[in-house]
């Protein structure tokens, strides 16, 4: 018997037909249209569904990786256009769409605009960390922009008010969805501003990306990105991710959280400050028993006790300063009176000195005085001759016959006229 003839096992012909199935060219990758029915998600993230038209259906997975990377969250009754491969799980015999990726059907033109307007946001750095405002702990003031008698406004107001009464709460409603949105809620986004709140929440109660598209504005996102108040965004549910959601300086999930995130709850405050208080009197109380106990301490002491001890004390060390004084001043002046001694000696010394050297030089200068004197010199025996000017006659050649002499001796002067005159030369 060959082998065709003895028949397959059932897991041989599954694999067969996995191997078959999942090597052929068209069904290996393929877009494939349908309606979204009984979508389930698991803990293991993977996604089970069932794609459907008027007349057929067909099991479809996707699996964690690539749910991971869809735009938006398939909803019962969704027309998708999907991207994929056939799969076979042997086990059971059972084939299915494994899905890559999925597109509201006519969307996909919408996606891809949304997309580049991301990325470009995200190149200029509109969704940095670093350039988001910190929320204040006490708002004073908030500003509300949601759609006007919405779930959403009714459930920041109720919670802010519930949280935190202190604070003035603003609502400036707008229109939250279709054409006219965006051009609504920037202008409610102007007014908000002119009204200078501590905080701004914007958002709305969910919906479906294209019930989103208006927070998706680009006019809108560059408005509130560049808005100098702190903005909240609370727009959607977890899954939906609006361009709003990461311009903004924080993101809620749902209105409430928006409102948690936004104010104290007042409980809180007021039990912190009880506790607070709690705390400053246990301190007080503290400090109060120390400064108790020292004051205790301190009158314990003697000169508390008897405040003449503090006196008799300082007198003693006044006593002993005086007396260390008198010693110092007992001693310096015996110290300056032999120093004192010591110079007059060494000046009298040198003054004694002094005028020696003195009287030397007065002796040596009157000898030679003495000697230049002509007074000397006459009583020597010799003479001098002037004019009856006074002025000596040093020269015979200079003198003229009759001209009239004076010659002066040691004992006087006599008067003489020159009656002839000659030289050395007999002339």
């Amino acid at each position: 018997m060959n082998e065709r003839q003895r028949g397959f096992s059932v897991t041989e012909l599954n694999r067969i037909i996995k191997r078959k199935l999942e090597s052929d060219e068209v069904l290996s990758s393929f877009c494939l249209e349908g309606e979204v029915s009984n979508y389930k998600t698991y803990p293991s993230g993977h996604a089970y569904f069932t794609l459907k038209d008027s007349e057929s259906e067909i099991s479809a997975v996707m699996w964690r990786s690539a749910r991971a990377r869809l735009a938006f969250l398939p909803q019962n009754g969704d027309q998708v256009l999907v991207r994929g491969s056939i799969s076979v799980y042997p086990p059971r015999g059972e084939y299915k769409v494994s899905v890559l990726s999925m597109e509201k059907k006519g969307a996909g033109d919408a996606l891809r605009k949304l997309r580049e307007l991301a990325e470009k946001l995200k190149k200029e750095g509109l969704f940095e960390e670093s350039r988001k405002k910190k929320i204040p702990a006490y708002p004073e003031k908030i500003a509300l922009i949601a759609g006007k008698n919405s779930a959403g406004m009714k459930d920041l107001e109720v919670n802010i008010a519930k949280r935190w009464p202190l604070s003035e709460v603003r609502p400036f409603p707008s229109l939250v969805q279709g054409k006219e949105a965006p051009a609504e809620l920037l202008s409610a986004l102007k007014k908000a501003m002119d009204y200078a709140p501590d905080t701004l929440i914007i958002g709305r109660g969910g919906g479906s990306s294209e019930d989103l598209g208006a927070f998706n504005d680009e006019a809108l996102v560059r408005a509130v990105a560049d808005c100098p108040i702190p903005v909240i965004a609370a727009v959607g549910h977890e899954i939906d991710v609006t361009l709003i959601d990461l311009v903004a300086d924080l993101r809620c999930s749902t209105p409430t959280a928006a409102a948690v995130a936004a104010t104290p709850d007042w409980r809180e405050v007021s039990l912190s400050l009880d506790q607070a208080g709690e705390s400053m009197d246990a301190s007080v109380t503290r400090i109060l028993s120390l400064a108790k106990q020292r004051l205790c301490a301190l009158a314990e002491r003697p000169y508390f006790k008897d405040p003449s001890v503090l006196c008799k004390v300082e007198k003693e060390k006044i006593r002993q300063l005086g007396a260390r004084l008198s010693s110092n001043v007992q001693n310096r002046v015996s110290l300056e009176k032999t120093s004192l001694g010591a110079l007059n000696e060494r000046l009298d010394g040198s003054i004694r000195s002094y005028l020696d050297k003195r009287s030397y030089r007065m002796s040596e200068l009157t000898s030679k005085l003495k000697a230049l004197n002509p007074e000397s010199v006459l009583c020597r025996g010799y003479s001098i001759t002037t004019d009856q000017t006074g002025k000596p006659i040093r020269e015979a050649k200079n003198l003229e016959v009759g001209q009239v002499l004076k010659t002066r001796f040691a004992d006087g002067t006599i008067e003489s006229t020159i009656t002839h005159k000659e030289s050395e030369h007999g002339e």
